[in-house]
């Protein structure tokens, strides 16, 4: 039998908790690995969907279990990339459909450094893109975001 490596089987539990989380505590109606079109033609699968009852906002979700201390600064940007267009396949899929979508990528910690932190969410937010930490609370957020210079 093989087994898979730590980080990989890490990544699945938190990407089941994180799926379960949603199907029993947020509204509407949920979907987890909604199978989608790309633009390219190829298949794939949103982790989290949420439809307003078949209204024209659906919000999709990517969860991601990305350790982002141990790459080195030129593996986050490639990574983040590589992501951003994985979200916007799916944001594509829904606009074909006529949607509005809110969509946001969802990690299980942040950084240890704050300025690691900063890069990622300034380069998933120049796309439209909210991304939550699982390890920050609500609080931490708000206090966090009012010490933004704007």
């Amino acid at each position: 039998m093989i087994t898979e490596p730590s980080q990989l089987s890490r990544g699945k539990a938190f990407h089941r908790r994180i799926q379960a989380n949603w199907l029993n505590t947020a509204e509407g109606k949920i979907l987890t690995e909604k199978g989608i079109t790309k633009p390219s033609g190829r298949k794939g699968r949103i982790d989290i969907f949420v439809d307003d009852d078949g209204g024209k906002l659906v919000a999709v979700a990517e969860v991601k279990a990305s350790d982002w201390d141990r790459m080195a600064g030129p593996a986050v940007i490639r990574n983040v990339k590589r992501q951003i267009k994985q979200i916007w396949d799916y944001i594509y899929s829904q606009l074909a459909d006529r949607k509005d979508v809110s969509p946001g990528v969802i990690f299980p910690s942040r950084p240890e450094g704050k300025e690691r932190m900063k890069q990622i969410e300034q380069l998933f937010e120049a796309e439209g893109i909210a991304v939550v930490w699982q390890d920050e609370t609500t609080e931490e957020r708000k206090a966090r975001a009012g010490n933004i210079k704007k």
